[in-house]
């Protein structure tokens, strides 16, 4: 969250995504609104790390910086206005994850914002992420070194990016997204809340499309956790390859990922992680192919979700830092029961989504068809026989035993 004044300038500093503080301002929502409703409305949880509780949270500790406001913006939109003096605007995908937008109508929604209390003068208006918003100002191609008049398109925020970058452009495609955290995700048609509430939407960049998706909590980041604390100075390739010596399914040992909490499917954020299953004849060998089975079985648990919801995900590409793990990304297409490509710069899917939205923008490209181009398929892992059947059976048992110690937590 970054408020401005009618000039630009900010009020205070940002609040940042992982900035939770406003769990009061979350059981406000709850008590005036109702969980249930306001899912329905905007596709999200009830949750502290979106700008609205955030924003009601400086409504109540700071309602001078507040009254002094004129937008709340995203961080693409400060920068954008820096680079060309128009504020006031923000794209769909990020203004669908604030907690104040409709998803349906893809519009502010006035429900949500009312009951929040908090003031509907400070919300953007919302163009396409391929507007371009202004041009290079002459001060800020000094500051920068850009060429000024150069166009500024708006883009869109990072999930959409992403989204973008995995050449996912038409209604059923399906990626995961695997970082520090981890996402699985189906681009739809039309708006599909689930309707227990385990899965979110947010807007891409293409109109008239919605992506649903569940977020795994720690996904690279429980492999960085693992390695800091068992393969302390070992190259990441030495590692994998040691984890690959121990058979699918590590000899019954099973991990939950839950090192800081979890998100979808469980929603759980007192969530623990547990390695379960241990005898004195397990490697450390055995350890590390159980975590990446557990993040795996984690990511394969939302993956299910949204083809019970009418995903067909014939195949699935993966993207991030991790893509470039050969024996995970071969656990994962294990597990999801379907090849598994990995395009070209998946490590760097956001930017390349990014700059397809700004090839878009400004007539470079004639829609965003080209990004299927741009993220040609580089691996494919194909579902081995063996496998899905090992990985079958452990995603019922880690599903399980998360069912028997989760009154622990």
């Amino acid at each position: 969250v970054v408020l401005v004044d009618e000039h630009g300038v900010p009020i205070r500093p940002a609040l940042l995504h992982a900035d939770i503080r406003a769990q009061s301002q979350c059981d406000l929502l709850r008590q005036r609104l109702g969980e249930e409703r306001y899912y329905l409305l905007t596709g999200n949880r009830i949750a502290p790390f979106t700008s609205l509780p955030k924003l009601m949270l400086l409504q109540e500790r700071e309602p001078e910086a507040v009254r002094r406001a004129r937008w709340m913006l995203q961080s693409k939109d400060y920068c954008a206005g820096r680079l060309t003096g128009r504020w006031g605007v923000t794209d769909p995908s990020d203004a669908s994850l604030t907690g104040a937008y409709d998803a349906s109508r893809r519009q502010w929604c006035a429900e949500v914002v009312e009951a929040s209390g908090a003031p509907a003068r400070l919300l953007p208006e919302v163009v396409p992420s391929t507007t371009v918003v202004g041009r290079v100002s002459r001060e800020a191609a000094q500051v920068t070194g850009l060429p000024e008049g150069l166009p500024v398109v708006l883009g869109a925020g990072d999930g959409a990016s992403a989204t973008m970058g995995a050449g996912v452009v038409e209604a059923g495609d399906c990626y995961t997204c695997l970082g520090s955290t981890a996402w699985t995700a189906c681009l739809r048609a039309q708006y599909q809340p689930d309707p227990q509430m385990r899965l979110t939407t947010l807007l891409p960049a293409q109109p008239g499309r919605w992506v649903q998706y569940g977020t795994v909590q720690s996904a690279g980041s429980a492999w960085s956790w693992f390695r800091s604390l068992f393969g302390k100075g070992m190259r990441w390739e030495r590692l994998i390859a040691e984890a690959q010596q121990a058979p699918a399914g590590s000899d019954g040992v099973l991990f939950l990922p839950y090192l800081t909490g979890e998100r979808a499917p469980i929603w759980n954020p007192r969530a623990q992680g547990v390695f379960f299953g241990l005898q004195a004849h397990h490697t450390r060998a055995h350890l590390a192919r159980a975590v990446l089975e557990g993040v795996a079985c984690a990511l394969g648990s939302i993956l299910r979700l949204l083809r019970e919801q009418g995903a067909v995900a014939p195949t699935v590409r993966v993207v991030g830092g991790a893509a470039r793990n050969p024996l995970w990304m071969q656990i994962l297409a294990d597990l999801y029961g379907c090849p598994v490509e990995v395009p070209q710069h998946a490590e760097s899917s956001t930017a390349v989504g990014a700059a397809v939205i700004a090839g878009v923008g400004v007539g470079l490209f004639a829609d965003f068809t080209v990004a299927k181009r741009v993220a040609a398929a580089e691996h494919r892992y194909e579902p081995q026989n063996a496998g899905q059947k090992v990985y079958a059976e452990l995603s019922t048992r880690a599903a399980q035993l998360y069912d028997h110690v989760r009154d622990l937590f």
